[in-house]
């Protein structure tokens, strides 16, 4: 542990991306400690360095604002990542994770500049009391997301609040779950209570209603995982009010429309339903950088003599691969609801559609006159869409132009055809769809994605999540009115459905119970708002299944729990026939399997090695 003391001592540096005219002038390395402690601005650039390691992390199973954030849905059985004959990241999907891997851990470097900047702050005869109770807060705020991260992993965390030096005994031990959880909501409030509010703080920086939303975040993990989601559990009431400090209302006034939050940099950044973003700008960023070089589709011209007749493509899309990315399942598509002919919100399989439809696209996806949930056309791109800033229009079906030749889509099309079908160059869509939220549709074709500089922005916290935050605090205690009352906004203004039909949409269904219709109405709902955003999928069954599995308790999880059907099986996808009159729904996998899961995985392993140096006690279930 020393080392890692050592090293952030000897490490220090301003990386900042802030543009104070001082560094605009004098090389970092020039800047010496009490330079950094001389000025008000020099402080916030030691601080804005250390917004950039905690908010940008890129911690594969849960960032905030990272590729990753987006990438690690295929950790679910919402997407699945590459083509069918590499594995990639979906390893943790099909259980193959061990204690000899590395999920990361607290980065010691990062808590050292935490509690540093805290002391020379609080301790400092020049800063004034204002700036010195906001960046205190600022600190606080970011030690706790930080933690978070680890603490939604491991559990329970080494507890380390200030500086330590080389006389301590750094063979720290693990705090509680319990004490962790605690530990993270206390500085939450502490700094809530002091920051401003999100609309008086610059972008990016914490506020107020960021460190609320968080909270709320946290606590509805801490309830099911600490508590085994008791009804009686007050990390519900730690949700609840925090929302209502938050000002959420029946209305969802503090909703956007939800193509502005992720389909354009310039109505992301301006949208008031964002609490807090992470901005990355075309100085520093390319195509590459982002989720779109991995979600977007490949097109070199080779494609099937049928499609290059039926289904031709005049753009060049010869800069994205489906290597990290993630084609969207049956599975998710399925969540979004429909709108039917009198206005009633059904599952969509029950829409009278399904019978009067003629072709795939009036039975299941509405593209002229979007009876779906308007949230499916933010994020799902499928058969029959324009694509590429309107430039040409894809196909996934069987012998489409973006349908990959070696997925079941296009199985038997030798026997059937005499040759290959679809794209033959195997990087297209194998479930069907692609994914297009947090594309920006302005893209244009060049050779190579470092060549595409662009803005880009992460959704951290949005009101979206919180009203659906305070929807499950309410749901979990047996509260279903006012589980159903936040449940409705989002439903609303984010999925286009009226208030009425909504809650009589919701009106007849109750219970909090895996199977009862309303938890499944709510779990359908946060799937469709927060796909792609934080893991959100993935850690949301997480928490409801350790709710199930009655918390973490003395560790009988690991024998004994809850084994979650959503993160059970293969995936799903649709095979559309050539004329777009038919469709069936397949099973399949790429190249690591199907999903699987068992409950020791409610906590990942500590990766091993690291468990032998420092004598942190490894998880239950991974020793």
């Amino acid at each position: 542990m020393k080392k890692y003391i050592c090293i952030a001592a000897m490490g220090l540096s301003l990386l900042s991306s802030s543009c104070t005219d001082f560094l605009d002038t004098k090389p970092y390395d020039k800047i010496t400690g009490d330079q950094t402690w001389s000025s008000e601005e020099l402080t916030k650039s030691f601080v804005y360095s250390i917004y950039k390691d905690v908010m940008q992390s890129g911690l594969w199973l849960g960032a905030y604002g990272h590729q990753n954030s987006c990438w690690a849905e295929s950790a679910t059985k919402n997407a699945m990542t590459g083509t069918l004959n590499g594995s990639f990241w979906s390893r943790d999907r099909a259980e193959l994770i061990t204690n000899d891997d590395d999920y990361g851990w607290l980065n010691y470097g990062v808590l050292w500049r935490i509690h540093t900047a805290m002391d020379e702050i609080a301790n400092s005869p020049i800063f004034s009391e204002n700036f010195k109770t906001r960046v205190i807060g600022e600190l606080k705020f970011l030690r706790a997301a930080h933690y978070f991260l680890y603490a939604r992993q491991y559990g329970g965390m080494q507890i380390i609040d200030r500086v330590l030096s080389t006389e301590d005994d750094l063979q720290i031990p693990r705090a509680s779950i319990g004490e962790t959880y605690n530990f993270i909501i206390k500085d939450l409030k502490e700094a809530a209570s002091v920051l401003p509010e999100a609309g008086e703080v610059e972008r990016g920086r914490a506020s107020s209603t960021a460190a609320y939303a968080l909270l709320m975040r946290v606590a509805n993990q801490a309830a099911a995982y600490v508590d085994g989601g008791s009804a009686q559990s007050n990390y519900y009431n730690e949700v609840i009010s925090a929302g209502i400090a938050i000002g959420l209302n029946a209305e969802g006034s503090q909703l956007s429309p939800y193509e502005s939050l992720f389909r354009s940099y310039e109505t992301a950044v301006s949208a008031q339903e964002q609490i807090m973003v992470v901005e990355r700008l075309k100085t520093n960023t390319s195509l590459y950088d982002t989720p779109m070089q991995y979600q977007g589709l490949w097109h070199a011209g080779n494609i099937s003599e049928y499609a290059k007749e039926h289904f031709p493509i005049n753009v060049t899309m010869n800069f994205w691969g489906m290597d990290r990315g993630s084609w969207p399942t049956q599975d998710l598509v399925d969540d979004y609801l429909v709108a039917d002919t009198d206005g009633s919100i059904k599952y969509w399989e029950d829409a009278s559609y399904v019978q009067t439809g003629t072709n795939v696209d009036e039975k299941m996806y509405f593209n002229r006159d979007r009876k779906r949930d308007l949230r499916f056309y933010t994020t799902i791109l499928y058969d029959g869409c324009e694509y590429f800033n309107g430039q040409v229009r894809v196909y996934f079906r069987r012998d489409g132009n973006c349908s990959n030749s070696n997925s079941k889509i296009n199985e038997g099309a030798l026997e059937e055809y005499g040759r290959r079908a679809g794209d033959l160059d195997n990087y297209n869509s194998s479930t069907g769809y692609a994914m297009v939220k947090y594309h920006y549709d302005h893209i244009v074709s060049l050779p190579e994605p470092s060549s595409q500089k662009l803005d880009y922005c992460y959704s951290v916290f949005r009101y979206g999540e919180a009203y659906l935050n305070m929807a499950e605090a309410y749901l979990m205690k047996g509260d279903f009115e006012n589980a159903k009352k936040y449940m409705i906004p989002t439903m609303v203004q984010h999925g286009g459905f009226s208030a009425d039909k909504a809650k009589e949409y919701l009106s007849g269904k109750t219970g909090n119970g895996w199977n009862d219709s309303l938890f499944e109405a709510y779990k359908r709902e946060r799937n469709v708002e927060m796909v792609y955003e934080c893991n959100d999928r993935y850690w949301s069954l997480l928490r409801w299944g350790m709710r199930q599995s009655g918390g973490v308790s003395d560790g009988r999880y690991v024998q004994n729990g809850f084994v979650i059907p959503e993160l059970v099986g293969p995936l799903r996808g649709i095979r559309i026939s050539r004329d777009g009159l038919s469709y069936e729904f397949f099973e399949d996998n790429n190249a690591i399997g199907e999903a699987r899961f068992s409950p020791k995985r409610y906590l990942i392993p500590v990766n091993r090695s690291f468990c032998m140096k420092s004598g942190v006690k490894q998880n239950p279930g991974w020793e």
